[in-house]
């Protein structure tokens, strides 16, 4: 036979706290993800949505410009080697659509000079070079939505 015990809130003060599980912070942004891997996209998917982003994942270039159609994103980010259409024509597709202060962050294993693509095409935006660990995808991704903090696609 078991004995029951009275809690006192003395006794529960005294008892060792569980840390409280990260809550994710609360974000205004949305971000597309253009990433046909999907090891990769799930990962960063998962690291951007840990740090409070809503997250829309395109597995192709022509299905990315669908997304950005639908609902303009807070910055895109996107990889260069994709099925159906390249990232680059992305690219130059986004900024004809009048998408200009749209933030764009390439993902890619090729360096830009293995593509077409120019600087003032890209601007604004990064290119970071795979392997990119989640963490740095998510500092860069945090240091261009801050910098134009209400840019497109941002909830009031």
């Amino acid at each position: 036979m078991g004995t029951a015990t009275l809690t006192t809130p003395q006794a529960a003060a005294r008892r060792p706290q569980r840390a409280a599980a990260r809550e994710p912070l609360t974000r205004s942004t949305r971000v597309l993800l253009v990433e046909d891997e999907p090891l990769t996209a799930e990962v960063f998917a998962r690291a951007l949505a840990r740090d409070g982003h809503r997250v829309d994942v395109a597995r192709d270039g022509l299905q990315a410009l669908r997304r950005l159609h639908d609902e303009p994103p807070s910055l895109v980010v996107l990889d260069m080697s994709l099925p159906a259409l390249p990232g680059a024509e992305v690219v130059r597709r986004v900024r004809r659509a009048g998408h200009l202060a749209l933030p764009i962050l390439v993902v890619s294993g090729c360096s830009r000079a293995e593509t077409d693509l120019d600087r003032a095409e890209l601007w604004p935006g990064a290119w970071l070079t795979k392997p990119v660990k989640p963490r740095e995808l998510v500092a860069v991704v945090r240091r261009f939505l801050d910098a134009g903090r209400a840019g497109p696609g941002a909830e009031g």
